[in-house]
């Protein structure tokens, strides 16, 4: 007989309060971990070496974008302390290879005397490419040199890359005063074209960015392009025109037309014609309004090729 007064099956086991308890805690612990995923993944947070999708990659980094500013800002004053002459070196090394091709290019070869104002016309192309040059070199090496940062941060490895560009991009926009007032000097008049050179600036901007990411991609598993990048850079601006219109060059060479065209819209040449374009009124750049077009064109697949390749990779930066 069952003293208690109900009847016991054989068998079934009666639900205790300590397992009630187990289960309810079970259940707490698993609606604390859904919770906490759910509000790392509203904030943009992913596993580290987990790629997200490219829409959510891209809505991640711009909701980063104050984190970019400041980190640009960190990278460039700790640049500044191990200089002694700090921010004024964004200036003076313009001017220092402006003067040195001068001399090279201008006074040795007589490239002085290909157009009505070399000096402006080695300004304006000096001053641009080293924008391009400078987002390349500081893009490839962001990544490969960040790795410990990368490991420990659950943040978007594209933040690297990105910031070096906008880090550059600031440095040539504190020396374009520079630019402007060699112009003058050299007796270029401010014309109504010179409104078209912030839209030049803004077409460069997402081509070196592109730039910058392909370069960060294939350094952070290649490193051993970092010694060759910077002679690679040199003979670019060489080929784009930087010191000397290259037309000039290709009529003396009797090149296949085919090459012509590949020196010609090259993206380097594009976007210091463009510049040109809009500051020199003794030049006129070959290609005229194409260039522009040809500008917009390359900034749109550099930018592009750059985000996606880039984000392919997305999970393997710093673990190689």
């Amino acid at each position: 007989m069952n003293v208690s007064g109900h009847a016991s099956s054989p068998g079934i086991r009666m639900p205790t309060l300590s397992s009630r308890a187990d289960e309810d805690a079970a259940r707490n612990r698993e609606h604390t971990m859904m919770s906490a995923a759910q509000r790392a993944h509203n904030a943009g947070l992913v596993r580290i070496g987990e790629r997200q999708g490219l829409v959510t990659y891209l809505r991640a980094l711009w909701q980063r974008r104050e984190f970019i500013r400041a980190y640009a800002r960190a990278k460039t004053q700790a640049g500044y302390r191990t200089r002694r002459l700090g921010p004024l070196w964004e200036i003076l090394d313009p001017l220092t290879t402006m003067a040195t091709y001068w001399v090279l290019f201008g006074l040795l070869l007589g490239a002085r005397t290909s157009v009505p104002n070399y000096l402006g016309y080695l300004a304006v192309g000096v001053f641009t490419f080293a924008v391009i040059r400078r987002s390349a070199q500081s893009g490839a090496r962001s990544v490969s040199a960040n790795r410990g940062l990368l490991t420990s941060l659950p943040i978007p490895a594209v933040i690297l890359p990105t910031a070096a560009v906008v880090q550059q991009v600031r440095a040539f926009l504190v020396s374009l005063p520079v630019l402007v007032v060699v112009l003058l000097l050299t007796g270029e008049p401010v014309t109504w074209s010179w409104l078209f050179a912030p839209l030049a600036i803004l077409l460069i901007i997402p081509f070196g960015w592109g730039i910058a990411l392909l370069l960060a991609r294939w350094m952070s598993h290649t490193p051993d392009i970092g010694g060759v990048l910077p002679l690679v850079l040199r003979l670019w601006g060489l080929a784009s025109g930087v010191m000397f219109p290259i037309t000039e060059r290709i009529s003396q060479l009797d090149l296949p037309t085919w090459v012509e065209y590949v020196l010609v819209y090259n993206p380097g040449a594009v976007y210091l014609a463009v510049m040109r374009d809009a500051l020199l009124t003794g030049y006129t750049p070959p290609g005229g309004v194409a260039n522009w077009v040809a500008a917009a064109v390359w900034s749109l697949i550099a930018a592009t090729a750059g985000v996606v390749v880039f984000w392919r990779g997305e999970g393997t930066y710093g673990r190689d």
